[in-house]
């Protein structure tokens, strides 16, 4: 933790060359053949909390060890793309060694898109002093991983920014508390596929362990995610016994009644603000809330003669009808049962994985570098980060016998 080893240690490699193999290391488990598990643990942990910069003052500032920014950047990466050589068993471990605390009642799945600074064809990485720079050494190791992204085809228009994904399962009490929440996030990728079926691997474990749990699907109004959701649904395992429910952010909900509001009372007026104010207390108070609601806008519709404010409220009025259609405006159901109406563990997610950690002045990442701080962020956040580590750090030890 504090500074060099120096010591002799025998190497062996076979007859004409080849890899060199050191027993000490393999033993000891030397990860990336440098670093000993408890400084690998300390990088990765840097690495997702903060800036290269900020950790190397920081780790030199509190005497735990002496690394320079570059190692900073590249050991993480490197235990990262040693992590997605072996993603599915894992996440395997880690979800089955995980705990479903005793008092829930309902587990919540949710996901959301989240916007990435990511350099696109024409804004050219940071850094690079060659046209054609050398792989990173992750890469050499390897081979390349956390590739494909939007970045690297991104129409030429050079975007620097592209919409990754964050994931949450929650766990909920009969109080209507928050337990605990899984978080996970991808890069941008087409679909966002990844982060779909990691997002159902972990409620399949979950409700094999506790089949008869509450399942309640959630999210904003992007159709895309909720076709991930309801798919999900579809493949729920066949012992699980509770009961299915979906359910559209309220706060997104909300955020069309304000717009029906200001169509019919002014933007922003005192007015509309209480009659967005009473639309939503029927949706939250009242079971057939949305059907309420509904009648109230098309009332409304039919009086306005101004065409844009008309507009207005036939957008509102389509997407909630869509939404009470799709049986996902059941707040009152909901709230009578202490269950949760928002997103919002979702929404603190894309801040706290992404927002705190990413989104700072001038930060851009590549799709494999963003990736390793997602991978280790979450697993911070959701309390797996030591059992993570333990994992990696068992990859890099060998059982070495005395010839």
């Amino acid at each position: 933790m504090f500074g060099d080893v120096s010591l002799q240690r025998s190497i062996y490699s076979q007859p004409g060359g080849g890899p060199v193999a050191v027993p000490l290391e393999l033993r000891l488990g030397m990860v990336e053949g440098r670093y000993t598990p408890q400084v690998a643990r300390v990088l990765t942990r840097a690495t997702a909390l903060m800036t290269a910069a900020e950790a190397e003052q920081f780790l030199a500032e509190v005497g735990v060890a002496k690394v320079s920014q570059s190692t900073i950047h590249r050991a993480p990466r490197a235990i990262a793309a040693r992590y997605e050589t072996m993603r599915e068993q894992i996440q395997k471990e880690l979800r089955e060694s995980d705990e479903v605390p005793d008092e829930t009642v309902t587990v919540q799945v949710s996901l959301d898109g989240v916007m990435v600074p990511q350099d696109g064809e024409e804004a050219r990485p940071r850094g690079r002093r060659s046209e054609e720079p050398q792989p990173p050494r992750h890469e050499v190791r390897y081979g390349p991983v956390n590739t494909g992204g939007p970045a690297e085809n991104d129409n030429h228009a050079g975007r620097a920014w592209h919409e990754g994904c964050v994931g949450t399962v929650a766990f909920w009490d009969d109080e209507g508390n928050n337990l605990k929440t899984i978080y996970l996030g991808r890069m941008p990728e087409s679909g966002k596929g990844t982060l779909a079926d990691e997002l159902e691997d972990e409620l399949g474990v979950v409700l094999k362990k506790h089949p008869s749990l509450d399942i309640c699907f959630a999210a904003d109004g992007n159709p895309h995610q909720w076709s991930l959701l309801e798919g999900m649904a579809l493949r729920v395992p066949m012992n699980a016994t509770g009961e299915i429910s979906y359910l559209l952010d309220f706060y997104h909900a909300a955020e069309y009644l304000k717009l029906a509001a200001n169509a019919v009372e002014g933007t922003d007026s005192p007015a509309a603000r209480v009659m967005a104010t009473s639309w939503g207390e029927a949706l939250k108070e009242y079971d057939d809330g949305d059907q309420r609601v509904l009648k109230s806008l098309r009332y409304h519709r039919d009086q306005i003669t101004n065409v844009e404010d008309r507009k207005n409220i036939g957008t509102a009025i389509d997407f909630l009808a869509k939404q009470a259609n799709e049986g996902r405006l059941m707040y009152a159901a909901a709230r009578a049962r202490n269950r949760p109406i928002g997103t919002g563990v979702t929404e603190a997610a894309a801040k706290t994985v992404v927002g705190v950690r990413m989104k700072r002045a001038g930060a851009r990442f590549s799709q494999h570098g963003g990736q390793t701080i997602m991978l280790f962020r979450t697993a911070i956040l959701s309390e797996r980060f030591a059992r993570l580590s333990e994992l990696l750090e068992g990859s890099y030890t060998a059982i070495v016998d005395a010839a």
